[in-house]
């Protein structure tokens, strides 16, 4: 109780900054790099596409492939959807 004038310790903001770097850090090294399976992911895009309607026929490629837009590159599955539109089958 000697601070009573209201002046911040100097330490403060060098151990709040330090502590809140810290805590980004651990929290991206948990929840950063979460890659999916082709697995989960066809079941998610059909999930999605059956919410419109029935589908004729899912696909996915299980290795992945390069891919890259512009300066980002990461690694994506190929595949598809069929499903019956207009009394046509429709290709995604």
């Amino acid at each position: 109780m000697d601070n009573l004038n209201g002046s911040l310790n100097p330490w403060m903001i060098p151990l709040t900054l330090g502590g809140a770097a810290l805590a980004g850090f651990v929290t991206g090294k948990m929840f950063g790099d979460r890659r999916r399976g082709a697995k989960t992911i066809l079941k998610l895009v059909t999930n999605d596409f059956k919410k419109e309607g029935p589908l004729a026929g899912s696909w996915i490629d299980y290795q992945p492939i390069p891919f890259q837009r512009f300066a980002y590159k990461t690694t994506a599955y190929r595949g598809g959807l069929r499903r019956q539109e207009d009394d046509q089958l429709v290709n995604y």
